[in-house]
């Protein structure tokens, strides 16, 4: 029993995720990062990519292929690409909280946080208001990552179910090649889905940079209507950013993981439609033992090499941030200050004048 082309390619990516999954047990052990934060999720993302490549080895130890091996292997990968598209996301949201942590995102709504604990909302009433774009007291939140989430979960179901619709059928079946031709449409739609959303994010990064390179703080003009927030979002912190009129380094770490992305997207929407590289076309099979070398090597460098790109980028901004706990600080600090009156008083002339300032101040914003 050999070891061919689907388990050589596992056991090299199994070794690649390996590094990535190292990278994150290192945050989290010397608390770099934490369990409660979006590095969770991506770990999600790795485990989910570790366990197709598993199955990828199983699958080259095999004489023939395996059915119930193949779905595992296309289910896993569709969710892996699922989970990373997200994360991509929730690492910009993330960036947008601790840069403007007063404004919060114009993705989503700021977090709730409990003014004696600080701690956040249940997992239960975050998910339902991610879901509805609508807050516990019925104010509406930005609104752009319900509709990204709802789209993104019918994208990954529509792929599935195509990528799944001729597995298992003989081809002597008389309804075997419709399956097959329905497989494409559905796969080719969730696919072009799947795309839309990520050159979506590209926009979003450019809007980002945009704001972190504007002294204001501040969306550019008329942004702000399209993501229901107000047109002051970000002017209250944009005094105390770590880097005032350029770009934080994480953010950019963020933008190098789009390329990968799109090449990621691009080459999903092109398996769907050709069927030398699709799954579900018998012409993707070399033999009874599994794909062809072709369909391989093109999965393994422009499908499994870009999403790990993209995640081991995404790891790497552990090793970005800006130092957030020192803006906590400062923050707090000035929050005191303003709370504290001076010990000799204000004269009503100075008093009037510091009125004005602070009325002048408020315009220019």
């Amino acid at each position: 029993m050999g070891f061919h082309g689907e388990g050589i390619g596992g056991a090299v990516f199994l070794a690649l995720y390996s590094i990535n999954l190292s990278i994150l047990i290192f945050g989290f052990s010397t608390r770099r990062i934490s369990f409660k934060s979006v590095y969770s999720f991506l770990l999600f993302h790795v485990c989910l990519r570790i366990s197709a490549q598993s199955v990828s080895i199983v699958t080259g130890t095999k004489d023939r292929l395996d059915t119930g091996l193949l779905i595992a292997f296309f289910v896993l990968g569709a969710e892996g690409y699922f989970s990373l598209v997200l994360c991509a996301y929730r690492f910009l949201i993330h960036h947008h909280q601790h840069i403007y942590p007063v404004s919060g995102s114009w993705l989503e709504g700021k977090p709730n946080k409990n003014k004696n604990t600080g701690a956040k909302d249940p997992w239960y009433v975050r998910f339902k208001r991610a879901m509805t774009a609508r807050n516990s007291d019925g104010t509406k939140d930005p609104w752009v990552m319900t509709i990204i989430h709802w789209t993104l979960i019918g994208a990954n179901t529509i792929i599935i179910v195509g990528g799944t619709r001729a597995t298992g059928v003989d081809y002597t079946e008389p309804d075997f090649w419709k399956r097959i031709h329905d497989g494409q449409v559905l796969r080719a739609v969730g696919q072009a889905i799947f795309l839309a959303i990520n050159i979506l994010l590209a926009i979003f990064l450019y809007l980002s940079v945009r704001q972190d390179r504007n002294p204001n703080g501040t969306l550019p003009s008329g942004w702000n209507h399209f993501f229901r927030v107000e047109g002051v979002h970000g002017a209250i912190d944009a005094a105390d950013r770590p880097k005032i009129r350029s770009v934080s380094p994480d953010l950019l770490v963020l933008i190098l993981a789009w390329p990968p992305l799109i090449i990621r997207g691009i080459f999903g929407l092109l398996q769907a439609l050709v069927n030398p590289i699709n799954y579900a076309s018998p012409a993707a099979y070399g033999s009874i033992t599994g794909f062809t070398k072709l369909f391989i090597a093109l999965e393994n460098v422009f499908s499994v090499l870009p999403e790990w790109t993209a995640c081991c980028l995404l790891c790497m901004t552990m090793f970005f941030k800006v130092d957030h706990l020192h803006r906590s600080e400062k923050l707090h600090s000035i929050s005191n200050e303003s709370t504290t009156p001076p010990t000799g008083g204000l004269g009503a002339a100075e008093q009037g004048d510091v009125r004005t300032a602070e009325s002048h101040g408020m315009k220019q914003m």
